[in-house]
């Protein structure tokens, strides 16, 4: 038996993993997702500033430092500096630093795949539904197929 991914409470399977699937709905981060500029996500950084603190210390640090002060483009005022470490002021009404992501329009993905977290032992393909309607047919389908053997005993 397999056991469950470290940290997550999943109690063991009563069957084995070639008689279980699992239903998905998905939204790949490469194809349905694009990157995003802090104004279309509202992003608050952006608007108002923030601070960013550096251990001018560490080798990162120093990256860091480097790439803010030559690189990025970004205007910044040294709030404070002691013992290596440094704190820098950035106004609103530029870019962050962090990365925004938004949905493209894309539609999800139906996904059902034979297995479960365990895997599929005999390798089988998923099947994807064109339409969602489809996917929630299978489903309500298999879910009445499970109620009727549980009836059954």
């Amino acid at each position: 038996m397999i056991p469950a991914k470290p940290g997550l409470n999943r109690p063991t399977p009563k069957l084995p993993a070639d008689m279980m699937q699992r239903y998905e709905i998905l939204a790949p981060k490469n194809t349905h997702w694009r990157r995003a500029t802090c104004e279309e996500v509202s992003c608050e950084a952006a608007e108002r500033g923030w601070k960013m603190v550096l251990d001018l210390t560490t080798d990162l640090g120093q990256r860091q430092a480097r790439y803010i002060k030559h690189h990025s483009g970004r205007h910044y005022e040294i709030a404070e500096q002691s013992d290596g470490l440094v704190t820098l002021i950035f106004r609103g009404g530029q870019e962050c630093f962090s990365e925004h992501k938004v949905r493209t329009d894309r539609p999800e993905v139906y996904r059902v795949r034979p297995g479960d977290f365990r895997g599929d032992p005999r390798g089988r393909p998923a099947r994807v539904h064109t339409k969602p309607e489809h996917w929630i047919e299978d489903f309500q389908e298999n879910t009445a197929r499970l109620t009727q053997l549980a009836e059954r005993g």
